[in-house]
């Protein structure tokens, strides 16, 4: 207890034996409950980055295994849909043919 408050009860008609009574039963009572270490939250920052984290790495390999599916592997000199599309619509012509 402060000088300030103990001055402030003497003030207010408390005896000397009252403020001591007080402050005995203040100092019993802070034993009794076992300070706490502080939580800043950083136990559970730390496990939302893991978390977030392993969010990541996973739409990184989602993304990967799509990009893989959705890839053509074209083989030298094998027509294409497109190439196949443009010669229904507009054949080569053979120069060798005209003349």
């Amino acid at each position: 207890m402060k000088l300030s408050e103990r001055l402030a009860l003497l003030k207010a008609g408390y005896s000397k034996d009252e403020i001591n009574a007080l402050i005995e039963d203040d100092a019993e009572e802070a034993k009794k409950t076992p300070a706490e270490p502080e939580n800043t939250g950083a136990d559970d920052m730390m496990k939302v980055m893991a978390a977030l984290a392993n969010e990541v790495k996973d739409l990184k390999t989602a993304v990967y295994a799509k990009n893989i599916a959705a890839s053509e592997v074209q083989k030298a000199g094998s027509p294409t849909a497109e190439d196949i599309l443009a010669s229904l619509i507009n054949p080569p012509t053979d120069d060798r043919k005209e003349k």
